[in-house]
C-alpha cells in the first residue's frame, strides 16, 4: 500500500480530530508498485511535449525516448544490482549448507539454531531452517524483479511495432497514457475486483485496559468486463440514495455526504442485498 494524498482533511468529516494516527492508503500488488517506480525512473511521466509521433509505432517512439535517457545503462544497473545482492547471500547460504554436510559426515550433531545479534546489538536465537527459508525467498524475489523489469516494459509496447501512435507532438506522459489505454483496457474475458480494508485501533477510557482493534473488509468481484465491480460500487450507492430520496426514506435536503445515519443505514442495507457488504472482525 501507499499513502493516497493528504488524509488529514477527512478527520473533521468523521469526527476524529483527536486521533493520533489517521491515514488513507491505496492497496496495490507489489509488482504494480515496482513497475511504476521504474516508469518514473525512466522519466516516462514527463509532461513536456518533445516527440513527433505521426507515422511512428509505439516501438519507435519508445526507442527514441529510451535512447535519450540511457535505457541500456539503466537496465544494466538494475540487473547488476539484483545479481550483486543475491551473489553474496547465495555464497553465504552455500557455505552454511557445506558446513552442515561436513558436520554430518564427521558424525557431529548439527544444531537447529544459533545465537546472533540483531541490528540493535541484542542477542537472539535464530533457527537455521528459518535462515535458509528467508534467504531462499529473498533470492527468488530478486530474481523475479530482474525478470519483471523487462517483462513489464515489453508489455507496454517496447517491442510493439504494429500499434501506430499518430498523436502529433507528444510528451512521454502522453505516450505512456496512449500505451496504457490500449494495453490495460479490460478485454471481454477480464473481470475486475475491488478490495477495501478499514483498520481501527482504539483504547477504552478505563486506564490499564488493552488496546482494541476492528478490521472491516470488503471484496467485490466484477461479473463481466461490462458489469464491473467498479461500476457496482460507484453506481449502486448513488442510485439507491436517489431512490430513497424519491420515496421519502431520506428526508435530508441540500448537498450532503453520506456520514449521517439517515443516509448510510438504509443505503448499506440495500447494498448488502446486492452482495456488497463489509465483514467486520474485532480483536
Amino acid at each position: 500500500w501507499y499513502a493516497n494524498r493528504d488524509s488529514l482533511s477527512y478527520t473533521a468529516l468523521y469526527g476524529l480530530e483527536n486521533t493520533s494516527t489517521f491515514i488513507r492508503t491505496t492497496l496495490r500488488h507489489p509488482d504494480f508498485m515496482y513497475g511504476w517506480r521504474n516508469i518514473i525512473e525512466l522519466k516516462l511521466t514527463d509532461e513536456t511535449p518533445q516527440y513527433k509521433t505521426d507515422g511512428k509505432s509505439l516501438q519507435q517512439v519508445f526507442k527514441e525516448h529510451m535512447d535519450k535517457h540511457g535505457f541500456g545503462e539503466w537496465v544494466n544497473q538494475k540487473l547488476s544490482e539484483r545479481f550483486e545482492e543475491t551473489k553474496g547471500l547465495l555464497e553465504n547460504l552455500m557455505k552454511l549448507m557445506d558446513a552442515e554436510n561436513e558436520a554430518e559426515n564427521e558424525g557431529e550433531k548439527i544444531p537447529s539454531s544459533f545465537m546472533a545479534a540483531d541490528d540493535k546489538g541484542n542477542l537472539q536465537e535464530v533457527e537455521i531452517d528459518e535462515v535458509k527459508n528467508r534467504a531462499a525467498a529473498f533470492l527468488a524475489h530478486k530474481m523475479h524483479e530482474a525478470n519483471l523489469t523487462l517483462k513489464q516494459l515489453f508489455f507496454l509496447g517496447l517491442d510493439d511495432n504494429d500499434t501506430m501512435v499518430n498523436k502529433g507532438l507528444c510528451s512521454p506522459a502522453d505516450i505512456l497514457q496512449f500505451a496504457f489505454e490500449r494495453k490495460l483496457a479490460l478485454r471481454p474475458y477480464d473481470k475486475d475486483m475491488i478490495v477495501m480494508m478499514h483498520e481501527i485501533e482504539f483504547e477504552n477510557s478505563v486506564a490499564g485496559t488493552p488496546k482494541n482493534k476492528i478490521e472491516s473488509s470488503l471484496v467485490v468481484k466484477g461479473e463481466t468486463s461490462l458489469h464491473t465491480a467498479m461500476a457496482k460500487t460507484v453506481g449502486l450507492p448513488l442510485g439507491i440514495a436517489a431512490k430513497l430520496i424519491l420515496n421519502g426514506t431520506i428526508k435530508m435536503t441540500g448537498l450532503r455526504i453520506p456520514t449521517a445515519k439517515e443516509i448510510y443505514e438504509p443505503v448499506l442495507a440495500e447494498l448488502a442485498a446486492n452482495d456488497i457488504t463489509f465483514i467486520e472482525k474485532r480483536y
